[in-house]
């Protein structure tokens, strides 16, 4: 399927690249030419690695109190869903007026949300994490974006790989 859909290569590349930017620490691409072969390693820090450094080095957290840093990407994750709910709610009538088989576009809002806010909310995290004088709870805040981010993206996603290729 990858072969021959290329909407599906572009959904795999993107969602690797999502939580690649959260947990991978290396990303490394082979690609082979016709004469040629190229290997390119792209270092990365995980965005969730950084937890420790912004919590523990910059705050003085405990290891405890940085673990609960997490609560906002549980919270931002909770509104992803409730999000989700509501981008769905006009889906049964679509099925209705399209007799069945509505546009799988219809399932990327939370997509379209969601890339941006990724972004806000990763820069967010590291631009305030940055400064020890900015309170603990500013950075915080980042994750809850991180969070409901990476849920949006995830479901809206299969949602639509699931209505494109059934």
């Amino acid at each position: 399927m990858l072969y021959k859909e290329p909407i599906l290569v572009l959904v795999t590349i993107y969602l690797s690249i999502v939580y690649g930017v959260l947990y991978a620490r290396e990303c490394l691409f082979i690609s082979s030419g016709t004469n040629t072969t190229f290997f390119l390693i792209i270092s990365t820090a995980k965005v969730f690695e950084a937890f420790p450094v912004i919590f523990i080095e910059k705050r003085h957290f405990t290891i405890a109190q940085n673990g609960l840093i997490f609560i906002g990407v549980g919270i931002g994750s909770t509104v992803g869903a409730l999000f989700n709910v509501c981008f769905s709610l006009h889906y049964p009538r679509l099925i209705k007026e399209w007799k069945g088989f509505p546009p799988p576009e219809e399932r990327l809002y939370g997509a379209m949300l969601a890339g941006p806010s990724l972004v806000i909310g990763i820069f967010w995290l590291g631009w305030t994490g940055q400064y020890s004088s900015v309170p603990w709870y500013v950075p915080a805040i980042g994750t809850i974006l991180i969070g409901m981010s990476v849920s949006l993206i995830f479901v809206s996603l299969l949602a639509y790989l699931v209505d494109t290729f059934l």
